[in-house]
């Protein structure tokens, strides 16, 4: 009895009886297996989605917070003011460079994409650009306000100047300096527009180019989606035979196989599948002679292309031609008046430096002086606050003193009490001691700070000293350089009034040996000579007497300023011994307020004594007259008490507080005084250093200038050679760049005909295999051949490829060999290679096929 299973007709088969349960098994696997791939799939998916979730909420908390700080930056710069360019000079010159740097920020530049080549900043700006455009002003060009601040600086200045010769040069400086500035800034703005110019031609150029690349890419595109139809046709070619040999009888997996002959229809049905293969195999193959023919003129446009771009690099790279074209010379010429200029304006402005140093130097000596005039100002209000503090705490005794009259007054007229009447007596009869003896030591504290007030106007009027004498010693050693700088004139006079009565000699001696006149006419020129030699020996001994009196002038005037220098350096001595000692006084007043404090905690303790014996006389009293009255003892000592702890008390803290103040207010001033003699130290100290530099950088950069210059000369000769060198160089780059660009339109033409070799090769090899295919008498044979291959591949292990299945898993019903599923049985996760779900030993289950 044979087994074997034949599938017919799906009509058929559904009238005729049920599938066996092997393909039941067999669908249900591979259901299974798309099941889980898809929701490997949807997993992925989810996780994708929850990623991007992620990232959409950080982008939005990102953009909330660059939108607030955005917010907050407008809100901060809609309140600064914006100078514009009139303000600056007042001849109306505007430069462009802020038009310009914002529309580098703003423009989108030459992409792909741009659409628009020349986006310029113009009027029709909408309101959200104008204000972006205000805040980057504001961001990147913040010089308008520190320039416009500047010129009023400036020009206030040599308003409050006194009229005079240097008032009037510094005036004239000043205006040549503004008018030489006034011309750079033209030549700049007129270097800015050509600049301008050329980048507006240089972004044409790379719109232009931005569009063909953009054009060369969507032809690549084009190119990719027909070469992509062409192998989806090829796929689908493949799908159709697939289908046309599935549709034919297909064995089923069963353990026999058996044959049988095909019926008349199907071979029918057969040949007009074959024909709708033929009709759809010619379509595919005209439409791809048309794309070939689109191939070949898009790769004619490529290497016309390639041959532009070749070109166009040459003239590009070609620096002899751009060095000797006009536009260039002409940038050149004007750019070295420029630099030229722009040394001379180097210059001026180290000038207009030196001076705004001497100008800072001044106001930093007159903010001192400003400062040390400060001192006796505070010291005297600290004074008038403290007396005023005084007073009040001298009417606040008074009234407490009118109070406890008025209270010991209401208290006598009460009877039975002589002993508290007597007490509030001695009490009020000691009051005005304390109140003397109080008032004593506040006048001890007031002679100490006047004596403090004094001994600081001291230190104030030797300062004051100090700084003129300092001016003095300038003036002398200023007026000590001008005389010797006179010396130097008149020494240099002297010379030429030598050198002059040498020529004379000269011209005299060359008359006597070359005149053949006659006797009288040499008599006449002796004469005159005579004359002439009587005329020089006078002006001669003038002059020399002349600079003789201004030499001793000089020497005395010198003299003069020593002495005085002298008598200064002696006068400045003084001064420090005298600061010196009022700073020994300064400390012998805050040992004197340390000591005063002690005596101050020494009587707070007597009193508290005393206090303390108070009390017990009073629990003596209270016990013998506590049963007479009780409650009116108890009451009186309650309030006397109070009374005078309070009094105590509030004496005491005034006492601590105003020696607090004063010890407070001294050490103040002491560290003012510190603070101001460490900051004149070190300004000094900065300035001399600051000297010393300077003269160290200036000799560097005359150091460094004569080596530059050096190398200047040098370069100079080497400049020829280097130039005729480059033009070799830019003669071969210049070929090698046509050698390669005419190999690359080679290489080009070479890999196209490869292509189309290869094409032809392939459709040549698909024409011999349908031709074979239609040559080969046993097509059927064939068919059931190819679907014998395909049923053992199906008995084959799916890892493998090569081994037949011989081991199933008894949870998802997969099929591999034994040699193939030892290696998840020997780890500790055991999960099935297809799937991937974990079984266990027991479910691996042998099987015979």
């Amino acid at each position: 009895m044979s087994t074997c299973l034949h599938v017919q007709d799906p009509r058929n088969i559904a009238m005729s009886r049920p599938l066996d349960f092997a393909v039941l098994k067999y669908k249900n696997q591979k259901l299974a297996e798309q099941l889980e791939v898809h929701k490997f799939e949807f997993c992925a998916l989810e996780s994708r989605f929850n990623d991007l979730k992620e990232k959409q909420r950080t982008h939005n908390k990102t953009l909330v917070l660059v939108k607030s700080y955005w917010e907050r930056m407008c809100l901060i710069f809609s309140f600064y003011p914006s100078y514009t360019c009139t303000s600056y000079f007042s001849d109306g010159i505007c430069f462009h460079l802020e038009t310009d740097f914002l529309n580098g920020l703003l423009e989108a530049g030459a992409t792909e994409s741009s659409g628009s080549p020349n986006c310029q900043l113009g009027n029709d700006v909408s309101s959200e650009q104008s204000t972006t455009i205000d805040i980057l002003q504001k961001l990147f060009l913040p010089s308008s306000g520190p320039w416009h601040v500047n010129n009023e600086f400036v020009s206030a200045a040599l308003m409050k100047l006194p009229e005079n010769e240097h008032s009037r040069q510094l005036h004239n400086a000043t205006s040549d300096v503004l008018s030489k500035l006034h011309v750079v800034m033209r030549t700049v703005d007129n270097l800015h527009l050509k600049h301008r110019q050329l980048a507006a031609n240089y972004q044409k150029q790379r719109d232009s180019s931005a569009w063909n690349r953009a054009e060369q890419k969507r032809l690549k595109e084009e190119l990719t989606s027909v070469v992509a139809k062409l192998e989806g046709s090829k796929q689908k070619l493949a799908v159709l035979k697939a289908q046309g040999d599935n549709k034919q009888a297909t064995p089923i997996l069963v353990p026999t196989l058996g044959n049988k002959n095909m019926t008349a229809e199907k071979v029918r049905d057969k040949q007009t599948e074959l024909q709708d293969l033929e009709a759809t195999h010619k379509e595919l193959m005209e439409l791809i002679s048309k794309r070939l023919e689109e191939i070949r003129r898009l790769h004619t446009e490529r290497i016309e292309i390639l041959n532009k771009l070749a070109t166009f690099q040459n003239i590009l790279t070609d620096f002899k031609s751009i060095h000797s074209s006009k536009a260039f010379q002409l940038v050149n010429d004007q750019l070295q008046k420029s630099q030229a200029e722009l040394d001379d304006h180097q210059t001026l402005l180290e000038k207009l430096q030196v001076e705004m140093d001497t100008f800072v130097w001044r106001e930093r000596q007159f903010n001192q002086k400003v400062d040390l005039a400060e001192i006796p100002q505070k010291v005297s209000a600290y004074c008038v606050s403290r007396i005023a503090d005084l007073e009040k705490d001298v009417q606040k005794l008074c009234n407490e003193k009118n109070m406890l009259v008025l209270k010991l007054e209401e208290a006598s007229r009460e009877p039975g009490r002589n002993q508290v009447i007597s007490e509030f007596k001695a009490l009020v009869s000691s009051l005005p001691r304390e109140m003397g003896a109080v008032q004593s030591e506040l006048s001890k504290h007031k002679d100490a700070s006047l004596q403090l007030h004094s001994l600081r106007a001291e230190v104030h009027s030797l300062s004051s000293i100090q700084t003129r004498k300092e001016q003095e010693i300038e003036e002398m050693s200023f007026r000590s350089a001008h005389a010797g700088s006179d010396i130097s004139q008149l020494q240099s006079l002297v010379r030429e009034l030598r050198e002059n009565t040498q020529e004379l000699k000269l011209f005299v001696e060359l008359y006597k040996h070359e005149s053949t006149d006659s006797r009288q006419l040499m008599e006449s020129r002796d004469r005159e000579l005579a004359e002439w030699a009587r005329v020089h020996i006078l002006k001669y001994s003038l002059s020399e007497s002349k600079l003789e009196q201004r030499v001793i002038s000089a020497n005395e005037a010198e003299a003069i300023s020593q002495q005085r220098l002298a008598t200064a350096e002696a006068e400045i001595a003084e001064l420090g011994q005298k600061l010196e000692t009022s700073r020994r006084d300064l400390v012998k007043q805050s040992d004197i307020l340390k000591s005063k404090h002690e005596e101050c905690e020494a009587y707070v303790v007597e009193i508290e004594s005393i206090g303390h014996a108070y009390e017990d006389i009073m629990s003596q009293n209270q016990q013998l007259l506590q049963q007479i009255i009780e409650r009116d003892d108890h009451n009186t000592k309650l309030f006397m008490e109070g009374v005078k702890s309070k009094q105590s008390h509030d004496a005491l803290h005034l006492e601590v507080r105003s020696l607090q103040r004063n010890l407070q207010h001294a050490s103040t001033l002491m560290d003012l005084c510190n603070q101001k003699t460490i900051r004149l130290e070190d300004q000094l100290r900065g300035w001399s250093e600051r000297l010393r530099r300077l003269s160290e950088d200036g000799m560097q950069q005359s150091i460094s200038l004569g080596n530059y210059q050096k190398k200047l000369s040098g370069m100079h000769g080497e400049a020829p050679k280097l130039r005729q060198s480059m033009d070799v160089l830019q003669a071969k780059a210049g070929s090698n760049r046509l050698e390669i660009a005419e190999l690359l339109i080679e290489l080009e033409n070479e890999r196209f005909g490869k292509k189309r070799l290869e094409d032809d090769l392939d459709l040549m090899s698909s024409k011999a295999n349908s031709l074979r295919e239609k040559t080969d008498n046993s097509a059927v044979l064939q068919k059931l051949l190819h679907e014998a291959k395909e049923y053992r591949g199906i008995l084959k292990c799916g890892i493998c490829h090569d081994r037949q299945k011989e081991v199933v898993i008894a949870k998802c019903y997969h099929l591999f060999c034994s040699q193939c599923i030892q290696k998840p049985l020997g780890s500790r996760q055991k999960r099935c290679p297809s799937c991937g779900l974990s079984f266990g030993v027991n479910d691996v289950k042998p099987i015979y096929i």
